[in-house]
């Protein structure tokens, strides 16, 4: 009986169409099949960009701002290390004086509109989607090791000065990514609530085609564009933490709605940033779809992102809950988690958070399977 079972097995396989799969790889889920991919249906799908590159893969150079009196030596020299590698010379096309700038020119036409500027920097070939967005803080985020599912070594993260090509393996290069993941949810049900979220470096969410948080150590709003030539750059940690305790207080402009919670399991946030950002209120009603656009960034060094949800009432406001669109696992990212005492696991939050359903086509074919990773 079990020979007939395992031969009637084998029959069923053979027939049966081959399920491509979106495997979990931490920051989001990457298409391993080959050819273009059906939509999943319960989660967003995105594009990851690396924009300190042109279309062709080569680095820009940032010349004549690594000089500078009022640089701090930590700073200095690690842009002097970066400055080593970026010698192609490739075209800028934001023309910005420097790699942090760079992130937010690019960041800043984006929520001007302008996402014309994609099609000027590099294009990961990867087809990533994601249902959540939350990512503990790693030493490594390169996005080779994400997308491709290779753990990472020191190799990852130990910029290679002496490199004298556009295909640099540095650290300091490849993680200079931007990853955009865009579509239409169902809400799960009426409330108003919040988007919260920390970031290192960048973390955007523009919901039913209105901002409703932007937070993290790059802000395009209020970065000048002065590299390091003036004394405090706008990334620095002094900056980032007075920004944040002027937007608690209200006291930035378009982001009078905000507010900024410090909570027990996000210690390194508190520090840092003063607490877990959450943006303005939004109110929604139950069954309704809204068009959704999630944009994360990071610059070198370690990353972490979070993208959580408050709802407001009366009583008070309820516990932050992990913004998720099916019932996937948090998973950590390929590559080596932070060491340093500073880094917290990530701020808690509610195991059993609604889920918001992704509008969209189905596959017509066998419905999508995904593969648990060890």
């Amino acid at each position: 009986m079990k020979i007939n079972r395992f031969i009637l097995t084998l029959a069923t396989a053979a027939i049966l169409p081959v399920q491509a799969e979106w495997e979990p790889r931490g920051l989001c889920h990457v298409w391993t099949g080959g050819g273009a991919p059906e939509a999943p249906e319960d989660m967003l799908t995105g594009v990851i960009y690396d924009y300190n590159r042109n279309p062709k893969g080569e680095f820009f150079t940032y010349s004549g701002v690594y000089s500078s009196e009022n640089t701090t030596p930590r700073l200095g020299k690690s842009l002097k290390e970066v400055q080593k590698i970026r010698h192609t010379g490739a075209k800028n096309p934001t023309n910005s004086p420097d790699v942090h700038g760079q992130c937010a020119q690019v960041l800043k036409l984006l929520m001007q509109g302008k996402k014309a500027i994609l099609s000027k920097v590099y294009k990961y070939p990867y087809h990533v989607a994601a249902p959540h967005i939350y990512m503990a803080p790693t030493k490594t985020s390169d996005p080779v090791n994400i997308l491709k599912g290779k753990k990472g070594g020191d190799s990852d993260f130990i910029a290679d000065t002496n490199t004298q090509s556009t295909k640099a393996t540095s650290h300091k290069d490849h993680a200079s990514w931007i990853g955009v993941f865009r579509g239409t949810v169902v809400a799960p049900k009426s409330m108003k609530f919040r988007f919260c979220g920390a970031a290192d470096d960048s973390i955007i969410v523009n919901f039913n085609n209105d901002m409703v948080l932007e937070t993290g150590y790059v802000h395009p709003e209020i970065y000048k564009g002065n590299g390091i030539k003036d004394p405090g750059c706008d990334w620095e940690p002094e900056v980032i933490l007075n920004y944040q305790k002027n937007l608690a207080a209200g006291k930035i402009p378009g982001r009078k709605g905000y507010e900024v919670i410090a909570l027990r399991s996000t210690p390194y946030t508190n520090k840092r940033f003063n607490g877990i950002t959450c943006g303005a209120p939004i109110t929604v009603e139950e069954g309704k779809a809204y068009p959704i656009e999630i944009i994360i960034a990071n610059n070198g060094g370690t990353a972490m992102h979070y993208l959580l949800t408050q709802e407001l009432g009366t009583g008070g406001q309820a516990p932050l809950q992990l913004f998720r669109t099916s019932d996937a696992p948090v998973t950590l990212p390929y590559g080596t988690r932070s060491t340093s005492s500073e880094y917290e696991a990530g701020p808690s939050y509610e195991e059993d958070s609604p889920i918001w359903k992704v509008k969209g086509r189905k596959s017509k074919k066998e419905k999508t399977k995904f593969r648990k990773v060890n």
